[in-house]
């Protein structure tokens, strides 16, 4: 191989190596039965500092259209099944 080769072989593997996913994490009662639920609140944690609008649409549309597919509704009322929430760390 000649050494631009190498070159670009070493700088795709350098930055493949350091690329980091992202670290999530979920908390919800195993026991429930999800399949009991129609609708769902997006709620704001009033500890966390608030992100970006852009990313903010970005999540909530996200999860809207995976949430839609399960075949749940997004209300504003407070009888709502579910309350939904996020955090950036």
């Amino acid at each position: 191989m000649n050494e631009l080769s190498v070159f670009f072989i070493s700088l795709v593997l350098l930055v493949a190596g350091s690329a980091v996913g992202q670290d999530t994490h979920y908390n919800f009662d195993n026991t429930a039965d999800f399949s009991k639920f129609k609708t769902y609140k997006w709620i704001a944690l009033k500890m966390e500092a608030p992100i970006d609008n852009l990313t903010d649409q970005q999540i909530t549309a996200s999860l809207d259209a995976a949430l839609g597919r399960k075949g749940l509704t997004k209300v504003d009322t407070e009888s709502a099944d579910l309350f939904i929430g996020y955090q950036d760390h």
